[in-house]
């Protein structure tokens, strides 16, 4: 075929959809619409899942796992790094990093950033880029070398392009600027926005505690590169086995339990490994909405193609040919696909705008990088073939198939109405497809009503200021924060005021545990809270016997803990465990009271052992102060900040929320599934609708004669009505029990990401059936319409 023929061929699609507009537009919106949906949400599941880290070969870095004597996942120390390091020696390369929190800039300019201290080896071993500069953490001229990330480089630096070879200010300390590292790069962390790289010496000396480099308590995570040669998994038994040699024994870890293994590598590169179900079910899911939209064009395409088969018999009575027929419907399709893509490929990119603004609102420290690249395209381009194919083909075949005798002895429209049995059966597929993601739909919004329900540990309606504070006056910790918490608690509108090392459900520093040591059961590793006296009452946490930690508990005095429902239960059973002796964290602990359960980091965790620590006998350097408050807790920011200033002029307050949005954070993941679910669900229903419509309207009209002759002999309205809706009822019916299997199944694969939902649950099954009954009375209601007002004698007349 010449290239002018394609080219007429071109044209004369462009003019016969043109003659057709409401059609096309109909027709475009809905690929563009199940297109653009489907990439927005498919390139935020690449950016969680199946992207690669940017850094040189990923295949080659293995992640270091080691458990403790407790069964649980432990947290490196620095010597523990240089005592793998030195088993490693000559056949791998080691590397540390930890996440911690500093502040950047002075005064109220500064910001909160994450900050990640690395061994001085990080960069060279991880091979990556720098956007500007040579990454680089040693030292210049006598002061520490820092690396910016992208993301705090455009925002607090205003992407300034000298930024090498500046100094900055990290928690108050001088640091040389050596290179900001390009967008997305987080080292061997996902979804974490790093906002400064120093070294981990840098970190001792400098900003954190002298006594962290030589305490095996830390919070670093190791990893290893092996060079190619080395690297297979099948050694990676035996290097496992090297590591954990190298951090048991005397004056190091104790040997993890029996049938347990101490140490573990996993490939950096593979974490999809670790979500197949959820990335399985999702594709599935995307498959199935793109579907449903390349069947509502496939549905208009062919009922175009019924409408226009005596123009098709003659042009291959003509000699058209109907190879050439046929490509002429292709031809068109392919129009409408290219068109709906390039309006998909905009309604994609607006979603992924709203979702990194939702993230970033929620989460604003979270940084996946969602974005369009080669993955999302390819994904685009498949999802456009699809469409081409599923809408194309139908229409393509019907033409290639015409019996071209018939059609020009046929009457217009004495076959039409029995040839609409494909675009029933496509019409049913709609229809379950849409009564399954209704009822997902339904899972994910009963899951965030119950993730709503939940009492955190403390009473969510409290109204409660949450200042993050470094001080700049030498003083003990408990001692300074007592002070500033009665100056606090002193100002207008404020009904108390307190202290701890972090808020639940705050994220950060969530993963600390306690050793707790019971008498005659194995260690365990517990979450833990450093908190003040009025704690309790100030976050509306319970205590169900005993006491809470009180202004009392000091260094003098006797040592006291509190512990939770769930671990008083585990430890002590049936006994009494008020006054009863706990050894933690190496020392004698007297229980005083037992608190209410409740999730310490993550809203979907079940009840769990947490215990409290008074503040003043377990310091910490993180400071977090809580104000309530009568009224709306951020009216109080600007006087609490003064309060803080004038009472310690050099401390910094990194961060200011409120109880009210950390709780809402930490619902963030329950919003968006929710939200992204229903906006699937309701846009299927949307094309379903539409399909429905289409096809009944298609029906009514080649049944002119037929309900014309009805009305002549006697049929009245609702008569008339009730046999359109009685056909969208029975293809409704159809598809009802296909869809309600498939939520079913949909059920059981997502049961591990929602909470307080099983897969039988009725409200989803009965909102999918319910939605489905209003989607086919809807979609029936204009053409029953159209059948009542048929003229029996102009219909009577055309026979």
């Amino acid at each position: 075929m010449s290239p002018m023929e394609w080219f007429r061929d071109l044209r004369l699609g462009l003019r016969l959809l043109k003659k057709s507009p409401g059609t096309t537009a109909l027709s475009v919106a809905s690929i563009a619409l199940g297109i653009g949906l489907t990439t927005g949400v498919f390139a935020a599941g690449a950016a969680v899942l199946i992207r690669n880290l940017p850094i040189d070969k990923p295949l080659e870095v293995w992640r270091v796992r080691s458990r403790g004597d407790d069964g649980n996942i432990i947290s490196y120390g620095w010597p523990d790094y240089l005592d793998m390091s030195a088993a490693l020696r000559g056949r791998a390369e080691v590397i540390a990093t930890q996440r911690r929190s500093v502040t950047v800039g002075q005064g109220d300019g500064a910001e909160l950033a994450i900050l990640q201290p690395a061994s001085s080896n990080f960069f060279r071993v991880a091979g990556a880029k720098a956007e500007l500069g040579r990454p680089s953490i040693g030292e210049s001229g006598g002061t520490p070398e820092a690396v910016l990330g992208y993301r705090l480089w455009k925002t607090h630096f205003a992407g300034d392009p000298n930024i090498v070879g500046k100094t900055i200010s990290l928690n108050g300390r001088p640091f040389l600027v050596a290179a900001v590292m390009p967008r997305g790069f987080a080292g061997l962390d996902y979804g974490i926005s790093i906002g400064v790289w120093v070294s981990a010496d840098a970190w001792f000396q400098q900003i954190g505690s002298r006594d962290e480099e030589a305490s095996r308590s830390g919070q670093f995570d190791i990893a290893v590169r092996f060079p190619a040669s080395a690297g297979e998994i099948s050694e990676t038994g035996r290097d496992a086995a090297t590591l954990d040699a190298a951090i048991r024994g005397p004056g190091k870890r104790p040997p993890a339990p029996a049938g347990v293994p101490g140490t573990m590598l996993d490939c950096v590169s593979r974490p999809w490994l670790n979500h197949l179900v959820l990335g399985g079910g999702m594709a599935a899911v995307l498959f199935l909405v793109v579907f449903v939209a390349c069947i509502n064009v496939a549905q208009l395409r062919l009922a175009q193609a019924e409408a226009r088969r005596k123009e098709l018999g003659i042009r291959i009575a003509l000699g058209g040919g109907r190879w050439r027929v046929a490509r002429q419907f292709l031809i068109e399709t392919s129009l409408l696909g290219a068109a709906g893509a390039g309006l998909g490929l905009w309604v994609a990119q607006t979603l992924i705008d709203k979702i990194a603004d939702f993230a970033r609102s929620a989460q604003p420290l979270l940084d996946f990088n969602v974005r369009i690249d080669y993955r999302v395209l390819a994904y685009a381009a498949g999802s456009l073939a699809l469409s081409i194919l599923v809408a194309g083909v139908g229409p393509a075949l019907h033409a290639v198939r015409l019996n071209v005798s018939d059609v020009l002895k046929q009457a217009q429209g004495v076959t039409a109405g029995r040839r609409t049995w494909r675009q029933k059966t496509l019409v049913v597929s709609q229809v379950a497809v849409s009564v399954a993601l209704i009822g997902v739909s339904a899972l994910f919004l009963t899951s965030l009503y119950h993730a709503t329900r939940i009492r955190p540990g403390l009473d969510p309606r409290k109204n409660v200021l949450v200042l993050n504070v470094i001080p700049a006056r030498r003083a003990p910790p408990a001692e300074w924060c007592d002070q500033i918490s009665e100056r606090l608690a002193a100002l207008p509108g404020a009904r108390g005021a307190t202290y701890a090392r972090r808020l639940p459900l705050a994220g950060s520093g969530g993963g600390l545990t306690a050793r707790v040591e019971p008498a005659g059961l194995a260690p365990m590793g517990v979450p833990m809270n450093n908190v003040g006296g009025n704690y309790f009452a100030v976050m509306g946490t319970r205590v169900l016997e005993g006491r809470g930690i009180d202004a009392g508990d000091r260094p003098g005095s006797p040592s006291v803990a509190v512990v939770s429902q769930t671990l008083a239960r585990t430890v002590f059973g049936a006994r009494d465990p008020i006054g009863q002796w706990l050894r933690i964290d190496g020392r004698p602990r007297q229980i005083v009271g037992i608190s209410e359960d409740g999730p310490s980091n993550n809203l979907h965790q079940s009840s769990e052992p947490f215990v409290f620590l008074p503040y003043a006998q377990a310091p910490s350097g993180d400071i977090t102060l809580m104000v309530e408050t009568a009224a709306e807790p951020s009216a109080l920011d600007r006087l609490a900040r003064a309060e803080v200033r004038r009472f310690d002029p050099g401390a910094r307050i990194y961060m200011s929320t409120t109880l009210r949005q950390t709780l809402d954070a930490a619902l963030s993941p329950d919003n968006l599934l929710a939200a992204l679910s229903s906006a699937m669900g309701f846009s299927v229903a949307l094309l379903t609708a539409a399909g429905l419509f289409g096809v009944l309207l298609y029906a009514v009209n080649g049944r002119t004669r037929e309900l014309g002759l009805r009305v002549a002999l006697g049929a009245n309205s609702k008569q008339i009505k009730q046999l359109v809706i009685a056909d969208s009822l029975r293809m409704a019916a159809i598809g009802v029990p296909i869809g309600l299997v498939g939520l079913a199944a949909a059920a059981r694969l997502l049961r591990s990401v929602l909470f307080g939902v099983g897969p039988l649950e009725p409200i989803s099954y009965t909102v999918s059936v319910a939605g489905a009954l209003v989607l086919a009375l809807a979609a029936a209601w204009l053409p029953a319409r159209r059948a009542t007002r048929i003229d029996p004698m102009e219909a009577l007349r055309a026979e």
